[in-house]
């Protein structure tokens, strides 16, 4: 989810665009502009159905990250730390920085999204019925009845009992609750999203055989999206499982290469970065580590100036955050990577460096488990 535009921030959370929006909000416009509401308001230009049709979609992505709001607010309340929502092709996803804890947690946030969006058909419902007594312009009550009816179609798909639908979480959360397994809870549910989807895939391709080329294409498409994301749901659980059962200190590098603030940047590229092949190098002074240097810090720096300039001017300061305990777990680590948006964390003993991990040190680590079978 790197990539795409930044928007703003609600509530704190960061709001984003991935690049494949552009296509879906393109499309559900011009469908709005070219079937909809020329079937449902006949009689008007073309440049009023192209405007409905923009402005219908506008809202309709309103709503669905109203939905997505909704979840985020949810978890932040219960702890779980939403940074940031990316709108794409097929909705939106909150980027989490831990999972639920307990199914009660779960359902909570689960069911949040089709609240919201219950609300929000009842509220453009009423909007609706306004426009009709009063004899407002039709086409806001055409545009009030389009919100209404797909924010109720919105409810009824995400609450299909299939992972990673908000059903399929409320199912999980249901089955955990009943077992006290996740990783059952979470296989059934991932199960049960997949037959929906090969169901979907099946339908998608009746449709076509119709003669609805693009209604059935899209089913497909949606199809496909929610099958791949079912099963990597699943795999991402069994991976998070591994990884906590892996300590900091089995997974780290140890021995670490260091170098002292009072070095130029000509010497520690020549001796370090051509020496080791390191991509990154903790700081010491008087033998306590005070930061990290790192290639991107060196490019930073025009080359003239690489006899001049010391490493104390360039390292990336440590924080608390980028330090870890040799008795955390991998999943600790991991996580707190991609909060920092970091590929390394060090890991003390108190004020000593015993060892560095990185993003290639777990992931070489869970290959070779795999690898192994264990």
């Amino acid at each position: 989810m790197g990539r795409g535009v930044k928007l703003f921030k609600i509530l704190g959370i960061q709001i984003s665009l991935d690049y494949t929006w552009f296509i879906v909000f393109g499309l559900v416009a011009w469908s709005l502009a070219q079937g909809y509401f020329p079937i449902t308001i006949p009689g008007l230009t073309t440049f009023t159905y192209i405007l409905v049709g923009i402005v219908s979609a506008v809202l309709l992505f309103a709503c669905v990250l109203i939905h997505e709001l909704s979840h985020s607010y949810t978890s932040n309340k219960l702890g779980l730390d939403i940074k940031e929502i990316t709108l794409f092709i097929f909705g939106g996803v909150a980027r989490l920085t831990k999972e639920p804890d307990d199914p009660v947690t779960e359902l909570k946030v689960a069911v949040a999204g089709p609240a919201a969006s219950i609300a929000l058909a009842a509220i453009f419902w009423v909007l609706m019925q306004i426009a009709n007594t009063f004899s407002i312009y039709p086409v806001l009550s055409a545009i009030f009845e389009y919100l209404a009816m797909i924010n109720m179609v919105l409810v009824i798909f995400n609450m299909i009992p299939g992972f990673p639908l908000d059903g399929g979480r409320v199912l999980r959360s249901l089955w955990w609750k009943k077992t006290g397994d996740l990783q059952k809870a979470t296989q059934i549910a991932s199960r049960v999203g997949k037959g929906f989807a090969a169901l979907l895939i099946g339908f998608g391709f009746f449709q076509i055989f119709l003669g609805n080329f693009i209604g059935g294409l899209w089913m497909i498409f949606i199809g496909m999206f929610l099958q791949q994301t079912a099963d990597s749901s699943y795999r991402q659980l069994l991976v998070k499982k591994t990884l906590e059962r892996i300590k900091v200190s089995d997974a780290m590098t140890r021995n670490v290469v260091t170098i002292t603030e009072d070095s130029t940047l000509a010497a520690v590229v020549e001796k370090y970065f051509f020496g080791y092949h390191f991509v990154g190098f903790p700081v010491s002074s008087d033998g306590r580590i005070t930061g990290m240097l790192t290639l991107n810090n060196v490019r930073l720096v025009p080359k003239e100036k690489w006899d001049t300039t010391l490493v104390r001017d360039v390292i990336n300061k440590i924080s608390p955050d980028a330090i870890l305990s040799p008795e955390d777990n991998a999943m600790d680590a991991l996580s707190r990577m991609i909060d920092l948006d970091t590929g390394r964390v060090l890991v003390m003993d108190g004020d000593k460096l015993i060892g560095i991990i990185t993003r290639r040190d777990i992931m070489k680590l869970m290959e070779f488990k795999t690898d192994l079978g264990v």
